[in-house]
C-alpha cells in the first residue's frame, strides 16, 4: 500500500446481519459521485446521525470498519440535506482526508458491482447476496460472483537520466503520468508491461523490475508498478486514441504530475530524487 492512503485503519469486511448505529459511516452514491458532509472547505463521510429526519435506505450493505465504526452502502436520498453536496472521483481524491477517501474509493468499487449484477450472466435468473461471503448467487442455476477486480501494470520507463511521462486522451486533469494498462488473458505481467509500452508509446524495454502493488478500487483495478528501461531508439510513437502527449523528461524538469495517493504519483517522485 501507499504510505499516504493506506487502508491501515480500514478493515474490509463481511456481516450481513449487521446494522448502522448512529455513530457509523453512511456511503450514498448517485453514479460514482458520493454524498459527503461539508463544513466550510472540509468534507467527510457522514454519519448515520448526520441526516436527521431524511431516511435512508433500511437495506443498507455493510462493508468494513474504520477506527471502530461501521461503513455501510445506501441508496441514494430523494432529498439532499442542507450541508451536504456530491463530489465526483476526481473531487474526491482532492477534498476528503486520507483514511475517508480510501473508503470512498472501496465504497465506489463495490457500489458499482452491485449495481451493474442484477441478474446472472450465465442463466439469466436473479442475483441475491450470499448470506456467508461477500458474493452474488443465481437462485436458478447457483452461478457464484465475486467482486470483479481487474489486474494492471503501470511502469516508469528510463533512458539515461530521461523519464518517459504520458497524458492520456481521457484524464480529466492535466497530469503526465506513466504508462500503464490491463494485464490480457494469457498474458504474463511482464509481457504486458513489454506490450502496453510498445502498443502506446512505440519502444522496446528491458531490466523489467516489480515496485509494489496498489489496490485502485476508482477503476476496480489491482495496480502492479514496475520499472524497466528503454532499449534501442528513444524515438516516442503516440498511440493517439490512447494518449494526447508524452515525452522524456529530466527529474529537474517534470510537468504536472499525480499526487502521492497513486503508485504512478509515488515512482515519478522516486525518479525526481534520485532513487531509481
Amino acid at each position: 500500500m501507499l504510505h499516504e492512503i493506506s487502508p491501515n485503519r480500514f478493515d474490509l469486511g463481511f456481516d450481513n446481519t449487521r446494522s448502522a448505529s448512529p455513530e457509523d459511516l453512511i456511503l450514498c452514491f448517485e453514479e460514482n459521485s458520493i454524498l459527503v458532509k461539508s463544513d466550510g472547505d472540509k468534507f467527510f463521510i457522514p454519519q448515520k446521525k448526520d441526516f436527521g429526519v431524511f431516511k435512508l435506505d433500511p437495506k443498507k450493505i455493510y462493508i468494513g470498519e474504520l477506527d471502530g465504526n461501521g461503513c455501510f452502502l445506501a441508496n441514494p436520498l430523494l432529498e439532499i440535506p442542507d450541508g451536504f453536496v456530491y463530489l465526483t472521483p476526481v473531487q474526491i481524491r482532492q477534498k476528503l482526508e486520507k483514511m475517508h477517501k480510501w473508503v470512498v474509493a472501496v465504497g465506489i468499487q463495490l457500489n458499482s458491482w452491485y449495481r451493474d449484477n442484477k441478474f446472472c450472466g450465465r442463466c439469466g435468473g436473479k442475483l441475491s447476496k450470499k448470506h456467508d461471503e461477500r458474493a452474488l448467487q443465481c437462485g436458478a442455476c447457483n452461478n457464484i460472483i465475486f467482486p470483479k477486480l481487474s489486474p494492471a501494470i503501470i511502469v516508469a520507463i528510463t533512458k539515461g537520466d530521461r523519464l518517459l511521462l504520458a497524458k492520456n486522451r481521457l484524464s480529466p486533469t492535466n497530469h503526465y503520468s506513466l504508462i500503464a494498462g490491463y494485464i490480457e488473458a494469457g498474458e504474463t505481467v511482464e509481457e504486458a508491461v513489454k506490450r502496453e509500452v510498445m502498443e502506446e508509446v512505440g519502444i522496446n524495454v528491458e531490466n523489467i523490475r516489480y515496485y509494489k502493488s496498489q489496490p485502485w478500487p476508482f477503476s476496480s483495478s489491482l495496480m502492479m508498478g514496475f520499472t524497466a528501461e528503454c532499449i534501442g531508439d528513444s524515438e516516442i510513437v503516440l498511440d493517439e486514441k490512447e494518449l494526447s502527449d508524452a515525452g522524456w523528461f529530466q527529474a529537474s524538469d517534470l510537468p504536472e504530475i499525480p499526487n502521492r495517493d497513486s503508485i504512478s504519483g509515488e515512482l515519478i517522485r522516486l525518479f525526481r530524487d534520485g532513487k531509481i
